[in-house]
C-alpha cells in the first residue's frame, strides 16, 4: 500500500512569496510592542523604581532630600509626586517615546537630563537605569512579532 501526497507548487510558491513580501514590513508589530515597552519603561519602571528592568535605583542623596524639603533649586517647581525617585515634575517619566519604521523600533527619551541618570556621571547623579534590554523586553517583542507572523501566514 502506498501513500501518495501531492500539492500544487504554484499555490505554495504564491503563498510563500506573499508571506515574504509582507514579512518585510514590521511596522504593525513594532507599533504594538512599542506601546507595551513605553508602558514598561515610562510607567512600570517608575512605579517600581527601576525594579521593572531588574536594576533598583539608588536612594536620593541627603542634599537632594534637603532641596526637595526646602523647595529650592529645581525643586521650586510644584511636584506631581514627592515620594518617588526621579519623579518630581513628571517630565522624565513622560519623556519616553517610540519611533517606528518598517524594520526598526526605537524607544528613546529626549529629556536633557535623561542621559545623566541612564548612564551615570561619576556619582552625581548616580546611575539609575530607565531603559534596558531584558528578557521581558525580548518576550514583548517576540510575542508581537510571532502574532504578526501567524496573521500573515493565515491570510
Amino acid at each position: 500500500m502506498d501513500l501518495k501526497i501531492s500539492l500544487d507548487s504554484t499555490q505554495v510558491t504564491k503563498k510563500l512569496n506573499q508571506v515574504a513580501k509582507d514579512i518585510k514590513n514590521f511596522k504593525e508589530p513594532f507599533k504594538k510592542a512599542g506601546d507595551d515597552l513605553l508602558k514598561m519603561y515610562g510607567v512600570d519602571n517608575f512605579q517600581k523604581q527601576g525594579g521593572a528592568i531588574g536594576d533598583s535605583w539608588k536612594g536620593l542623596s541627603p542634599a537632594t532630600l534637603k532641596m526637595r524639603a526646602a523647595r529650592s533649586g529645581y525643586y521650586k517647581k510644584n511636584p506631581i509626586q514627592t515620594n518617588k525617585k526621579l519623579v518630581w515634575t513628571g517630565k522624565l517619566k513622560k519623556g519616553f517615546e517610540k519611533v517606528v519604521s518598517r524594520t526598526k523600533l526605537i524607544i528613546k527619551n529626549d529629556v536633557n537630563y535623561f542621559k545623566y541618570h541612564q548612564l551615570g556621571s561619576g556619582g552625581k547623579p548616580p546611575q539609575r537605569k530607565m531603559l534596558a534590554v531584558t528578557s521581558k523586553t525580548i518576550t514583548v517583542l517576540m510575542k508581537r512579532i510571532n502574532a504578526y507572523a501567524i496573521k500573515i501566514i493565515k491570510k
